[in-house]
């Protein structure tokens, strides 16, 4: 038994020492991708059917017969893919789900459905339907593709062939996120303008600014939000009431149904509007808009923040902390943060006297972060008090990880004292450094600022940042081309 032993022994340390010092001859060993469990649809499928929502101009790069790869490592489907993905689930109702992004199928007997995201930053992102144990189907360009599973797996050679052509074609950062030169940057403002009486007129526009190597930055400017959600385009407006001039109504919806948005259809499903609210707008991106308000029925203006989810902004429901979180514990800490806040400015602080609103959260952008703010008002003296502060909880990992910039702060003032904000641009080349009267774009080398900017965009208005989208590769020239064909440019 001793014997056996020794030698399994023996046998284990050979192993060992041969794959230490043995040199990989396949690239995907190369490459190290996280470690991950297998995903619910992992194996080939191919695409056996293709349905046209309603009959229109739009085409899809996939045909019948054309094969999808769903692994740890990978997600593809002919050239476009993800290496390495990123996977959520959800279960959904399916006919909200298809009306949100206001296409009409019929193909399940399914009322409710689980869907498997996949995505790798702004280079990938795709939602797979569950229909039945070997049958899927995503949304494009109005078209259904349905999928059936063909094998349980993937071969090797086609990971070692999607891992060849990333690493031509791409390289990525430690989370993932693809680096290269081509770039097509969408960022959303809000601006200001003082009016004679005390309520300042905001005005939302979109910046379009594609940079390509060795080419001079081409900058459009449109009214409104113009964002990705998905597959397609979004826009969002907030423009003020006719009769109260309070900005009380927000709008957003797909860009290709805006000549219908008034149909009976689709009337009133794309649109918030509160009589007693006038706001203003901080975020918007594809899962949230965030703003701050005041409630016109108060006698005194009372600064509160709100989030709702974007594409289901009709509701009229602010999001509670704890459905924002899908934490229970959630409203516990935020009680906590709200008193702790509280008793630090107020002595002898009567708990039962603090009215907790868990939906008064939203985002703030606060010197190159966003930011979780809450506002509390008390009694103090006869007068009262209220404060806005940070909440640092219920962050997204996409936040969280805003903490592992590589230029802070400091970098940053110290090429531009002025500067109020900026964005680092995902390629590494850039970041783009919002000062007083002009978003200015720097140019990156190896880890340093370059002190002249490349070129800048001025502003003529008080101006703030609510959305900084990025699209790289091949989305570069889909993105500046849909900004274009959807928008009537301001020169």
């Amino acid at each position: 038994m001793k014997k056996f032993k020794k030698l399994t022994l023996l046998i284990f340390i050979f192993i060992l020492t041969s794959c230490s010092f043995g040199r990989p001859e396949d690239v995907t060993e190369l490459i190290e991708p996280p470690i991950v469990e297998d995903p619910i649809l992992k194996g080939t499928w191919k695409i056996s059917e293709i349905k046209e929502s309603t009959k229109n101009n739009n085409s899809i790069s996939v045909s019948v017969g054309d094969e999808l790869y769903i692994d740890k490592n990978l997600v593809a489907l002919n050239d476009d893919y993800a290496y390495p993905p990123k996977f959520s689930s959800k279960f959904v109702n399916l006919k909200s789900y298809l009306e949100s992004r206001s296409v009409d199928f019929d193909f399940s007997k399914n009322s409710y459905v689980k869907i498997l995201s996949a995505s790798q930053g702004q280079l990938y992102s795709r939602d797979f339907i569950i229909l039945e144990k070997n049958k899927i189907a995503y949304l494009q360009n109005d078209y259904a593709v349905i999928l059936k599973k063909i094998d349980d797996s993937v071969k090797r050679s086609v990971i070692k062939k999607y891992a060849k052509k990333a690493s031509k074609e791409r390289t990525t950062s430690k989370t993932g996120e693809k680096i290269e030169e081509d770039i097509s940057v969408l960022i959303g403002v809000r601006e200001r303008i003082d009016t004679n009486n005390s309520h300042p007129n905001y005005y939302y526009y979109t910046y379009c600014i594609r940079i390509e190597p060795n080419k001079m930055a081409r900058i459009e400017k449109a009214e409104h939000i113009f964002f990705p959600l998905k597959e397609e385009f979004w826009r969002l407006k907030c423009e003020p009431n006719n009769k109260s001039k309070n900005y009380n109504t927000i709008m957003a919806y797909p860009v290709k149904i805006e000549n219908q948005i008034n149909d009976s259809k689709y009337k009133g499903k794309y649109k918030f509007i509160n009589d007693d609210i006038d706001l203003k707008i901080n975020y918007v991106d594809e899962d949230y808009v965030s703003f701050d308000y005041t409630l016109v029925s108060d006698k005194l203006p009372i600064n509160k923040y709100a989030v709702l989810k974007t594409d289901e902004i009709a509701k009229d429901s602010f999001l509670t902390i704890n459905e924002f979180t899908g934490d229970s514990t959630s409203k516990q800490t935020f009680k906590n943060t709200i008193y702790d806040q509280i008793s630090k400015n107020i002595s002898s602080v009567d708990e039962n006297k603090i009215s907790y609103d868990f939906t008064n959260f939203g985002f703030i952008r606060n010197l190159g972060l966003w930011e979780l703010q809450s506002s509390y008002q008390m009694e103090k003296d006869d007068n009262l008090e209220q404060k806005s502060f940070s909440i640092n909880m219920a962050l997204k990992d996409d936040f969280i990880n805003q903490d592992n910039k590589d230029l802070t702060i400091d970098k940053v003032k110290n090429i531009n004292n002025q500067a109020k904000d900026y964005f680092e641009l995902a390629n590494g080349q850039y970041v783009a450094i919002q000062s007083p009267d002009e978003i200015l774009f720097y140019s990156i080398k190896n880890g340093l600022i370059d002190p002249n900017p490349k070129f800048s965009i001025q502003l003529s208005n008080s101006t703030d940042i609510v959305m900084f989208e990025q699209g790289l590769g091949s989305y570069a020239e889909k993105w500046e081309k849909s900004f274009n064909d959807n928008n009537i440019i301001i020169h």
